[in-house]
């Protein structure tokens, strides 16, 4: 593709003269012509300045036969040089120009040991120690800076490039004597927009090669333009919180929020006693209501014992929460990675324990979550772990990774779905045959852009996947899971179960690269630092070959682009449709909830009327009875109508039958009443004689027994 120089650099931070180092004047290059930010190089408008005095570039004739020069992997340059032109025209922080001289000490003096212990090597190699600490001609006297010390322990002469062991952690396509010194030197002094625009697919070549290792730590710091002092500044202020330093510094504050009250106390005082001693007032002092003054001062000691118990319940949270962060953190290292097994991890646990609390701190949207080890340990094996927080934060923020860890991750989302794009377009019928069985990038992919390939590849592997995805972005992730699958596809074609193709999706799907045959060399230069298994015999991976496919496949930001657009119009139809969905939910429920009560009204309804028929028919029953009974009555009515008029007549004469028949009955009556009158009369009379003929006899019977008793007495 062709490539011309960036032209606008009007947009790019000007910084101070004095910042930057003295070097002599050089001719300006020519202003590169203006680009909008879609365009596929407008990341090199970033990184430049216009103001800026690079050092004299190296010698044009030592580009021969180098790195650069002769490798032969084809890559994709507008991916790396619209990364370096975002870059500039974004809102992202340029890095200060001092820092960047900090980088450029540290480049030369480990170009110098590199050197030095080469030269040393090849003349004798029992000198190796003594070469670290060689300087260049012209610098003897001069007590140099030593570079801030590295993680990484010093390499072991007798093992070779690429073991954890040692500095070169990943071996690269072409032996170290032909590093290209030159290149990577006007990378860090220079920029690598500057180099893009002179040197885009050399520099591309390179990168896609292999960062030496010695100096991988500084050029991705400069791919990233990560360095920030104060953000290393933040970064100690983070990891010492909750520890006994931050616990000094905030009794510290409160020893002197005690004394300011103190004082506050004491000037209250010195007020309330002028006030008694004034001499407009002479009562004042010996008055019993408090001043003015002193309801203040009540006041505001008031507010801050207030003030102070709510602080020491918001410590006490932040405190329990850290406390409950660490455990989680320190929790993780142990069960999820085994770096202890290698020599260059042994020292590296508390840096990583450190870098994860303090971005968990630093980014309470991302917090800290699983597997973010595996995205931190490349950078601390090339690297302090204060400048790693810094490229992590520039990681996330700028490379667009904390999208993939923020709530719903939609970045993740949109890179599958970029990736399901890409495997339709270069392999329709992996695609179709994926698609079919309902397998979806979801399945198997997420943890390629979680960990950046961390979890499963060794870390030589590891390392080259950063030099990419620091120069391109995460596209390089699409590249490799696309040359992944291609390699796959007729193995994944012949499979139609879905369990055997997400097993080899998930298991199966990287063994395509593993070498048979592996040398010593690739025996040393194999170092796993991701989630690992003693029952697991651990594999070793032409990691060569695997860069080299994925450099080769074509991936364009007009592609991504086109994606992006594609899955934001999905995402927003998707959320329409939700938000539609969710309205009829809505509107269906509370409709669900009017007929439910429409139905219980019909139902009432229903009841009622039912109850009234029944009612209705009742008084009809009743009316029919009721009209009988009526008629009934009224033929009743008119009979003893006619009784009633019937009835005077014969009362009159039953009643003078009856007057009759009583007097004749009275004269019966009476005439007997006459009879037995007389009769009585004549009984009365009876009675009477009776009566005197019972007295007679009575005094004869008494004269009788008088005579016997005179007889009984005689004769006794």
């Amino acid at each position: 593709m062709p490539w011309s120089p960036a032209a606008d650099t009007s947009k790019s931070p000007v910084p101070p003269a004095a910042t930057l180092a003295p070097t002599p004047p050089v001719p300006q290059p020519p202003p590169p012509p203006s680009r909008k930010l879609t365009s596929p190089f407008s990341w090199l408008s970033r990184s430049s300045s216009k103001e800026r005095e690079p050092p004299l570039p190296p010698p044009p004739a030592g580009r021969r036969n180098t790195a650069g020069s002769i490798a032969t992997l084809s890559s994709n340059p507008e991916m790396m040089l619209s990364r370096l032109e975002e870059e500039k025209d974004g809102d992202s922080l340029p890095g200060d120009p001092a820092q960047r001289v900090t980088l450029k000490d540290r480049f030369k003096q480990l170009r110098q040991q590199e050197e030095a212990a080469r030269a040393m090597a090849e003349g004798d190699s029992s000198k190796y120690d003594g070469a670290l600490g060689l300087t260049l001609p012209g610098d003897e006297g001069q007590p140099q800076e030593k570079p801030p010390s590295s993680p990484v322990p010093q390499p072991i002469p007798g093992l070779a490039p690429g073991t954890v062991a040692g500095v070169n952690a990943g071996p690269s396509a072409i032996s170290e004597e032909k590093v290209d010194w030159d290149l990577w030197q006007s990378v860090v002094y220079e920029g690598p927009a500057a180099v893009a625009r002179t040197s885009a697919e050399e520099l591309n070549k390179a990168i896609a090669t292999g960062i030496p290792s010695a100096i991988r730590g500084v050029v991705w710091q400069v791919l990233a333009d990560s360095k920030n002092d104060d953000l290393e500044l933040v970064y100690k202020d983070l990891v010492a919180r909750g520890t006994d330093k931050s616990k000094d510094r905030h009794s510290n504050s409160t020893t002197a929020s005690s004394l300011s009250n103190g004082n506050l106390s004491v000037h209250s005082g010195d007020a309330v006693t002028s006030s008694a001693s004034s001499i407009n007032s002479d009562h004042s002092g010996t008055n019993g209501t408090p001043s003015p003054n002193e309801k203040s001062a009540e006041a505001v000691l008031k507010a801050q014992a207030a003030a102070a118990a709510e602080r020491k319940r918001k410590d006490k949270e932040d405190a329990a929460t850290l406390q409950k962060l660490e455990k989680t953190i320190r929790r993780d290292l142990g069960a999820r990675t085994s770096y202890s097994k290698y020599a260059a991890a042994a020292g590296l646990q508390e840096g990583l324990f450190g870098v994860c609390k303090a971005y968990a701190l630093f980014d309470e949207g991302v917090g800290y979550a699983q597997g973010m080890n595996f995205l931190i340990m490349p950078l601390l094996f090339n690297m302090p772990e204060q400048e790693a927080f810094c490229l992590l934060v520039r990681l996330m923020n700028h490379y667009k990774l904390r999208d993939l860890f923020i709530q719903d991750m939609p970045g993740l989302h949109m890179h599958l779905y970029q990736f399901e794009r890409l495997l339709e377009d270069f392999e329709p019928a992996l695609y179709c045959h994926l698609h079919r069985r309902g397998i979806s990038p979801h399945l198997y992919a997420t943890q390629w852009f979680l960990t950046l390939f961390a979890y499963r590849f060794p870390l030589q592997l590891v390392l080259r996947i950063y030099d990419l995805i620091f120069s391109e972005g995460l596209s390089a992730i699409l590249r490799f899971g696309i040359v992944l699958m291609q390699k796959n596809a007729s193995i994944l074609l012949g499979l139609s179960d879905m369990q055997q193709l997400t097993t080899y999706l998930k298991d199966k799907l990287f063994d395509v690269y593993i070498d048979k045959d592996p040398s010593h060399g690739s025996l040393l230069e194999n170092g796993f630092f991701g989630s690992s298994s003693s029952s697991i015999d651990k594999e070793v991976y032409r990691a060569d070959q695997l860069v080299k496919d994925a450099c080769e496949v074509k991936i364009t930001p007009e592609m991504l682009k086109s994606y992006s657009t594609e899955w934001e119009e999905k995402t927003k139809a998707e959320k329409d449709r939700e938000n539609e969905l969710l309205e009829l939910r809505t509107a269906n429920h509370n409709l669900s909830i009017q007929v439910r009560k429409l139905e219980e009204r019909v139902e009432v309804c229903d009841r009622e009327q039912a109850d009234l028929a029944t009612e209705l028919v009742h008084t009809k029953v009743e009316n029919q009875e009721l009209r009988d009974e009526n008629d009934s009555m009224r033929g009743q009515v008119r009979e003893l109508k006619i009784v009633i008029e019937k009835q005077p007549m014969e009362i009159e004469e039953t009643w003078k039958l009856e007057r009759d028949d009583l007097m004749k009955r009275n004269m019966h009556v009476h005439e007997e009443n006459q009879r037995l009158e007389k009769e009585l009369s004549e009984l009365e009379e009876e009675l009477v004689q009776t009566k005197l003929r019972y007295a007679e006899i009575n005094s004869q019977h008494e004269t009788l027994n008088r005579k016997w008793t005179d007889l009984k007495r005689q004769f006794a």
